[in-house]
């Protein structure tokens, strides 16, 4: 059973893969770099790790679980592919 916290930034991160897919299919050089897709939710996925740790580590929320990661990121990364590949504007 995963936290509230858990959902949130499983939830968050499937939002960034669709919305990546989505950008990337309709304008390809929106990211300027030779960058993956399926980088993207990797990073924003480090970022909100590293900004949750203080509140974390003092208790104010539960920190996240290795499981809640990998299914956080490896779910964006897969919608942005799916978003990607399946976009009906692109």
């Amino acid at each position: 059973m995963t936290s509230r916290t858990g959902r949130i930034f499983i939830a968050g991160l499937w939002a960034v893969g669709l919305v990546t897919g989505i950008v990337l299919a309709r304008a390809p050089d929106a990211i300027p770099l030779p960058t993956p897709a399926i980088l993207v939710p990797l990073a924003v996925g480090l970022l909100a790790d590293l900004a949750m740790r203080p509140a974390a580590e003092s208790g104010r929320i539960q920190p996240l679980t290795m499981n809640e990661r990998a299914i956080g990121v490896i779910g964006g990364a897969l919608i942005a592919i799916a978003a990607g590949a399946f976009d009906p504007g692109g």
